[in-house]
C-alpha cells in the first residue's frame, strides 16, 4: 500500500487520485508541470559550461601562458617606448634640418622658401675690368652670392630680376656682368650658385636686398648686405645618372615628336668675345626633332636645360645651326644645343622639357 501511495498523487483541481507519472488528470483534464531536476535545467548546464572554461583557459597564476602574456605586453611596452623615443630623435633631427624664419637674413642663413632651399653664401664689393660698365663717382658695385636647391617635385626659376636693392630706403640699380650671375631653371633636385650685383653709394649706412619669391601674393624676403662676407658653402656634387637618360644614336617619340640623339662633341668657338669661362668647356649635342603629330610643333634651344653634378649650366647661343624651328605635320628640323660644362664635371645632361604643364623631360648623356 505504501508503495501504491508513492505512485500515486492527488489533483489539486478535482480531488482524484492520480498516478505520480501523470501529466493530465483523466478525470477534469487538469495539466500538470514536471520539474526537471536541477542538473539538467538549462542555467545549471551553462553555469557549469563557464565555470568549465574558466578552469581549463585560466590556470592558477592568472594567465594562460604562465606569465608569458605579462612578459609579452612588458616587452611590447618596451619596444613601443623605444619606437616612440626612435621616431621622437628623428623629428628632432628632421625639425633641425629646417631652417629658423627670420625677419631678416645675413651670410650663411638658409631658409625654405616656395620649394627651394636657399642658402644666402656670401657678400662684399665687385670690382670689373669692363670700363664700359664702371661705377658712377661716389658709388661702388656690390654683389650677393646665393644657392638655389629644387626641393620641390615640379620644375622652379630663379632670376636676378626676381631681387630689388635698397640703400637707406632708396631703390638701386641693378647690374648685369655675365657668367656668374643667378639665373636658371632647375628640375626636381637639381640646383644651382650665382650672383646678384647692384651699384650703391659708397657711404650708405643700411643696404638691404629683397626677394620676391612670390609674384601673386607679393611676399618678400629681405636679405642684409654686412661688406666681405663668405660662408664657405658649398654645393654637394649629384654624381647620379638618370635612369633611361638617351645616348648618341638613341630614338624617342613622344605623342608628337620623334627625337634622334644624333651627336654630342666639343665645340670650339672661333669667337673671341664668346668663349667658356676658365675651367669650363663648350659641349654641343646635335638632334633631329620630326612632327609625327597632326598639328604644328615649335621646337627651341630654349627648351633645353644642362646639369653638371647636378648643378646648373650656362647655354651658349653662338652656332648658326642652334635648333629653332617651327614643324608642321611630317616636317623634321636638325640643330645643335651649346652648354658651357666644368671641366672637372663627372655627369653632364640635357633635359628637354616636353611638355611645360605636365614637366615631362627627355634627358641626354652628355658626359
Amino acid at each position: 500500500m505504501s508503495k501504491k501511495n508513492n505512485d500515486m498523487k492527488v489533483c489539486p483541481n478535482c480531488g482524484s487520485a492520480i498516478s505520480s507519472k501523470a501529466k493530465t488528470c483523466p478525470n477534469c483534464g487538469t495539466k500538470f508541470s514536471v520539474k526537471k531536476p536541477f542538473f539538467l535545467r538549462p542555467w545549471f548546464l551553462i553555469l557549469t559550461a563557464v565555470i568549465l572554461v574558466i578552469i581549463i583557459v585560466v590556470p592558477k597564476g592568472g594567465s594562460s601562458d604562465g606569465g608569458e602574456s605579462s612578459r609579452a605586453e612588458s616587452k611590447s611596452a618596451q619596444e613601443s617606448g623605444k619606437q616612440n623615443t626612435s621616431r621622437a630623435e628623428s623629428s628632432k633631427k628632421e625639425e633641425s634640418s629646417i631652417p629658423e624664419i627670420k625677419d631678416a637674413y645675413v651670410v650663411g642663413d638658409e631658409l625654405l622658401e616656395g620649394g627651394f632651399r636657399i642658402v644666402y653664401v656670401a657678400s662684399g664689393l665687385y670690382q670689373t675690368d669692363n670700363e664700359f660698365m664702371q661705377p658712377a663717382e661716389g658709388n661702388q658695385h656690390i654683389f650677393l652670392k646665393f644657392a638655389f636647391i629644387n626641393e620641390s617635385k615640379n620644375d622652379k626659376s630663379i632670376s636676378s630680376f626676381s631681387f630689388e636693392c635698397y640703400a637707406d630706403g632708396y631703390v638701386q640699380e641693378a647690374h648685369y656682368f655675365g657668367d656668374e650671375e643667378l639665373s636658371a631653371s632647375l628640375s626636381s633636385g637639381r640646383q644651382t650658385m650665382g650672383m646678384l650685383f647692384f651699384e650703391v653709394p659708397k657711404d650708405a649706412k643700411e643696404i638691404e636686398v629683397e626677394y620676391e619669391s612670390n609674384f601673386f601674393s607679393d611676399k618678400k624676403i629681405r636679405f642684409l648686405y654686412e661688406g666681405e662676407k663668405d660662408s664657405g658653402f658649398q654645393l654637394t656634387p649629384n654624381t647620379t645618372r638618370t635612369e633611361g637618360a638617351l645616348n648618341p644614336g638613341d630614338t624617342v617619340s613622344t605623342s608628337n615628336l620623334k627625337i634622334t640623339y644624333l651627336s654630342c662633341s666639343e665645340y670650339k668657338s672661333d669667337n673671341m668675345f664668346i668663349q667658356p669661362p676658365e675651367g669650363y668647356h663648350f659641349y654641343q649635342i646635335e638632334l633631329e626633332f620630326e612632327n609625327i603629330g597632326s598639328s604644328d610643333q615649335v621646337v627651341s634651344a630654349l627648351d633645353f636645360n644642362c646639369y653638371a653634378d647636378g648643378t646648373a649650366c650656362e647655354q651658349s647661343y653662338l652656332a648658326d645651326n642652334d635648333l629653332s624651328g617651327t614643324l608642321s605635320a611630317g616636317r623634321k628640323l636638325k640643330g645643335t644645343v651649346t652648354f658651357a660644362i666644368p671641366d672637372g664635371a663627372t655627369v653632364a645632361e640635357a633635359e628637354f622639357e616636353e611638355n611645360i604643364w605636365t614637366g615631362n623631360h627627355i634627358v641626354f648623356t652628355m658626359r
